[in-house]
């Protein structure tokens, strides 16, 4: 019955509160500064928000060289086993506290720097692993399953948990997954090359389309130099030379096709290295050298400027539009 009156008595002093508020003019932060508390502005928000993330990651960067100084001050010391232990051991440590974290909102900042400390270790420890207990044998063959237990590992948790940071892991461990074995099978490096770049490219196009597509620049940049280069073997000193430079070219319409500043900067880079190694093959002993130089030059002027003009006009815009409708959704 107490309680019932007390609530009652509450209900009432909220509507006497609320009545002299309206009265006098009173707003809500001017009673909470008055009750002695600060409100929050959206500002100091931010503010806190990127405080919590720096002191995160760098938190987590001295938690792990702290254990990297321990394991490399104590490694002659240690055994076999101990060095396989403060390794996997270390790694393993580190990847069940990301999990555990990501759980709990209030250690999701740390999140992050636990699962790349845990791909930086976990491997290491797998290698030592192999290199003491291990019988000898082709490097490749321990290279596949760590990598391979690696790619699985991220992956399965990403389904599970969906974090940008473990797709890119998962991609990384992937991608030497299959570089080991292509060249576990001594395929030729220009067609490693080519299928891993065209691979890596298709995926990050296929990610990009995501919520995750922050991890999207680094892969851009990796499968368009692997694919560009291995084309460039490929085609070089042959007839069909130019297609390279066709190719270059479809690249920065596709980097506006996707919205990657990064496949941009990559095509144009390939097409400045292609026309000069071009004219230094054909140019060098010639007596137009000089204005083949000059005549480059004022190409990669202009080039410059196409790029930052598609930039601005295609890349940023198009991508600011994009996201402009996915906050809207």
């Amino acid at each position: 019955m107490t309680r019932g009156a007390d609530v009652d008595e509450r209900a009432r002093a909220l509507e006497d509160i609320v009545a002299i508020a309206q009265q006098h003019g009173v707003s809500a932060d001017d009673i909470a500064a008055a009750l002695g508390s600060t409100p929050v502005s959206a500002h100091d928000s931010r503010r806190r928000g990127v405080l919590v993330r720096v002191l995160g990651v760098l938190g987590g960067t001295f938690v792990f060289a702290g254990v990297g100084v321990f394991i490399a001050l104590q490694w002659d010391a240690l055994n076999a086993p101990a060095r396989v232990v403060v390794t996997l051991g270390s790694g393993l440590a580190a990847f069940a506290l990301a999990a555990v974290s990501t759980r709990d909102a209030r250690f999701d900042k740390a999140t992050a720097p636990l699962f790349l400390m845990a791909a930086a270790l976990e491997p290491t420890g797998m290698f030592v692993a192999f290199d003491e207990f291990g019988s000898g044998g082709d490097w490749r063959l321990a290279s596949l399953i760590t990598c391979g237990a690696m790619a699985a590992q991220f992956g399965l948790t990403f389904a599970a948990v969906r974090q940008a940071t473990l797709l890119f892991l998962t991609m990384f461990f992937a991608v030497f997954f299959w570089w080991t074995a292509f060249d576990f099978a001594d395929a030729d490096g220009t067609v490693t090359a080519l299928v891993l770049g065209a691979s890596i490219l298709l995926a990050a196009a296929a990610v990009g389309r995501t919520v995750h597509r922050i991890v999207t620049p680094f892969w851009y940049l990796a499968g368009a130099a692997a694919f560009l280069g291995g084309l460039f073997d490929a085609l070089k000193r042959t007839p069909f030379e130019i297609v390279f430079l066709a190719v270059a070219a479809g690249f920065v319409y596709a980097s506006v096709v996707v919205h990657s500043r990064t496949l941009l900067v990559v095509a144009v880079l390939a097409i400045l290295a292609y026309t000069g190694w071009f004219t230094g093959e054909h140019f060098v002993d010639s007596i137009g050298w000089p204005l083949a130089l000059v005549a480059f030059g004022l190409f990669m002027i202009g080039l410059s400027a196409l790029a930052v003009r598609i930039d601005r006009d295609y890349v940023r815009s198009r991508a600011e539009r994009a996201s402009g409708s996915d906050a809207v959704g």
